[in-house]
């Protein structure tokens, strides 16, 4: 059966399925539940956070978040609810919880104090637990971050593992690096959601790190319920879900850059209505200087280097995701329905280099994606759980290049004859390519819990994907004349077995299948040279295993194992009509990844605490996809590399005392190196031939990095609270080209030297965390700093910024 029709039945199923379970559950679902909600204080009002709320001689419990609030789900009965935290004296109430009601409590007040004979109950956070699973991860908890003016990016940029190499300034592109693996390579969700082809307006650099609770890394080794084809790894941003809530910030910073964030949330306990909205709005000049050498447009020769700004590198998003619903009801935990709205426009100041400067291009994208999330617990029986999101994701991307100049760094420029298959000629080639991308997303996860100790999970993710051109400049172009298609199926099966505080392990398989519609050129160089249409199919198996086991309550191993297929994305297949160009028949990438790791923590209630924790990571991946540049370093495209080994060490290490000081660091070490010792010759002869870069490292990816970050909290007046952070990220010297070569085949513009970037911010927040100021400078010791091909990251940048927060 073709894939198209496979996927499109599948997306057919899953609606089906969705309308059955909301049409269906309110005839079976079991009407005698009811909710718990509250908010604890103290007596002069201030939010007691991340209490534990539980209740007595039953499985239910909760944690407070940083307002104060709670919600616990449980059947109508009578209940004994106890509240604790360390630093107060337990709260003990008798509850009645009755059939499809809600019972609100609104005067929970803790005094503080410890009583000899209490006994507290300290339940693990999220991050915490999310750390100590089988898997390769690391949670980010991003509470200590929403005063800082940090992109998810920046705060992704200090942990192990992750190098994220900018081209520019605000909203420039990015190349996500980890563990070696980087672009389509690694796969991001939002909520568990893929954000494939979610648009340029729609990445980290973009998202303020205010609105989302914890970021997940997964490193090589996905669980099933991530339901996706990522070869090295996932990153899962986690947005808040406080149920009423207001958090808006601004920030103004050097460069004239403004960035906007407004978050928020509105739950009415009675009803269920929920109302979410997450908007954020970024613009800048990126006017910041840089070291260039400048073309003499007259004898095409380049001079000495100097000091100048980046004229046209302006860049300015805005994004709304807005979601309604209902929550905690007996046919369904949560039914939102959604938009995400989103745009950008941006200039384009360089191609691949330096040396390749413009004037006058400019690009801008514009995406608009209705969402359908539904959740059920016991969805039918108890402990079968439903997880369902459907998405249509419509996507406009725009390059205009009509003037017909060449430009230098000082912004000089001069006629450019007509280029390219145009009459009249740009800076690169006169046009104005319109992209217009559609994606249909169906995700769905079951899980069945067997007993208290085993669940199975099933995961399907079904995407079709379709792109159509069209060049007015151009308009007998070829990729206006053919279909771009993809469709992509990803199912996953796991059996889970959790013995707490003990032993975890997760045993898997997955099944990937692709199907792809472009074309291509053939009889080239021929009387009969032409393009058409083409289509190719794969489909491969996967699995693998993670496992992790407690030799003492604070000292943990892990393992995991997995083999894993990545199919090629719709970017890489279709290229992007600006500096990536069309690459047909990309195989799929294959790769067995395993990692070894170790992880120390002391209990939280020290006042001492020290964290420490290690890993081995192995990667022996065949049909490496990766982004070469070319020749005219104007434009890139993806090509199949035979056959890559990685190899690293990765530790970090961590010291807190209670939550007055915290210092970190962390160190990663990889060797990724091309193993593909012959490769098949072209021409008329054939055969294979040796590779002469076999077992040399592969150039323009650092190989040793790290971060230091260092932190205090001052005690001040009640209701406020000053802190001060220091960060320093380094990387060591790498090479642009293959190293092995020689050193005398180097000068500087092959090397990326060593670099060290110095940020400091400070803080201070009043009314308990209400209103908040923050102050930072990055690279503060003007550090030249570089990144792909050698291009330019801001100098000094200092910002403020001011925040605003309610919760309820």
């Amino acid at each position: 059966m073709p894939l198209s029709i496979i996927s499109r039945f599948a997306i057919r199923f899953c609606g089906l399925l969705f309308l059955f379970v909301v049409g269906y559950m309110p005839v079976v679902a079991q009407p005698n539940t009811g909710r718990i909600s509250g908010k604890i204080r103290t007596q002069d009002n201030t939010s007691v956070e991340f209490c534990i709320v539980s209740l007595k001689n039953t499985k239910y419990n909760a944690l407070a978040d940083e307002g104060g609030n709670f919600t616990l789900n449980v059947p109508a009965g009578k209940y004994s609810l106890i509240v604790n935290r360390v630093g107060f004296k337990p709260l003990n109430l008798e509850v009645v919880v009755t059939d499809g009601a809600s019972t609100e409590l609104i005067d929970l007040i803790m005094l503080p104090g410890n009583e000899l004979n209490e006994v507290v109950i300290r339940e693990k956070t999220d991050v915490r637990k999310i750390n100590e699973q089988g898997f390769a991860v690391n949670a980010i908890d991003l509470k200590t971050k929403y005063n800082l003016n940090w992109d998810l990016n920046q705060v992704l940029n200090t942990t192990t593992g992750v190098r994220i190499r900018e081209e520019g300034g605000l909203g420039s592109n990015f190349n996500f690096s980890l563990n070696g693996f980087s672009g389509n390579q690694i796969k991001f969700f939002l909520d568990g959601i893929p954000m494939d082809n979610f648009g340029s307006s729609l990445t980290l650099n973009n998202f303020p790190a205010n609105m989302a609770e914890r970021i997940e890394v997964y490193k090589g080794v996905l669980p099933v319920s991530l339901g996706t084809d990522a070869l090295g790894g996932a990153v899962n941003i986690i947005t808040r879900n406080n149920p009423n809530y207001l958090d808006a910030s601004y920030s103004i910073g050097s460069f004239n850059t403004h960035r906007l964030a407004v978050n928020g949330a509105y739950t009415n306990a009675k009803t269920g209505f929920t109302v979410r909205a997450n908007s954020f709005y970024n613009y800048s000049d990126n006017n910041y200087k840089v070291l260039v050498p400048i073309k003499n447009l007259e004898t095409s020769s380049f001079g000495p280097e100097q000091w100048v700004p980046r004229f046209h590198d302006g860049y300015q998003s805005e994004t709304l995701q807005l979601e309604a619903g209902i929550t905690n009801k007996p046919f369904a935990d949560k039914l939102l329905v959604g938009i995400i709205a989103s745009g950008n426009d941006k200039d384009v100041q360089t191609g691949v280099v330096m040396e390749r400067v413009f004037g006058a291009i400019t690009s801008n994208t514009r995406t608009l994606i209705p969402t359908l999330k539904y959740k059920k617990t016991d969805l039918f029986a108890r402990g079968l759980d439903l997880n369902l999101y459907a998405a249509y994701n419509m996507t406009r991307f725009t390059l205009i290049d009509t003037t017909a100049r060449e430009y230098n760094w000082l912004g000089q420029y001069k006629a450019n004859p007509a280029s390219g298959s145009s009459n009249v000629g740009g800076e690169r080639s006169r046009t104005r390519n319109q992209n217009k991308d559609r994606e249909g997303l169906v995700t769905a996860n079951l899980t069945y819990k067997l007993n208290e100790l085993q669940t199975l999970a099933l995961n399907y993710v079904g995407t079709n994907f379709h792109r159509s051109s069209y060049d007015p400049e151009n308009p007998d172009a070829i990729g206006n004349k053919f279909p771009s298609d993809l469709a992509k199926n990803v199912l996953g099966l796991a059996w889970n077995l959790a013995m707490q505080n003990k032993f975890t392990t997760s045993i898997f398989a997955k099944y990937f299948a692709m199907k792809a519609v472009g074309y291509q050129q053939v009889d080239a160089f021929t009387e009969r040279e032409r393009y058409e249409a083409t289509t190719f199919n794969y489909a491969n198996p996967g699995y693998g295993l993670a496992t992790a086991y407690f030799i003492r309550p604070t000292l943990q191993v892990k393992g995991s194992y997995e083999h894993a297929y990545r199919m090629p994305d719709g970017s890489e297949i279709f290229g992007d009509g600006v500096f990536v160009v069309y690459s047909v028949g990309l195989k799929p990438e294959k790769s067995d990844n395993i990692n070894l790791g170790a992880r120390y923590a002391t209990p939280s209630e020290k006042d001492h605490r020290i964290t420490a924790e290690t890993g081995l990571i192995y990667r022996m991946t065949t049909n490496f996809i990766r982004l070469d540049q070319s020749v005219s370093g104007a434009q890139r495209q993806n090509q199949n590399k035979g056959k890559v080994r990685t190899t690293g060490v990765e530790a970090e290490l961590g010291y807190y005392f209670r939550k007055l000081f915290f210092a970190s660091v962390n160190g990663t070490y990889q060797q990724i190196i091309d193993k593909q010792e012959f490769e098949q010759s072209g021409g008329f002869t054939g055969g294979a031939t040796k590779n002469i870069t076999y077992n040399f490292r592969l150039p323009n990816l650092p190989f040793l990095f790290g971060n230091a970050n260092v932190g205090v909290n001052l005690p001040t007046q009640s209701n406020r609270a000053m802190s001060l952070t220091y960060n320093l990220s380094y990387v060591q010297k790498y090479y642009l080209v293959y190293a092995e070569l020689g050193e005398s085949a180097f000068n500087q513009q092959y090397i990326i030297p060593t670099q060290f970037s110095h940020n400091l911010s400070a803080s201070y927040s009043l009314g308990g965390g209400k209103y908040n100021f923050a102050l930072e400078c990055r690279n503060f010791t003007d550090n030249l700093l570089y990144d792909s091909y050698r291009l330019q990251k801001p100098g000094r940048s200092l910002s403020v910024k001011f925040r605003y927060f309610i919760s309820k």
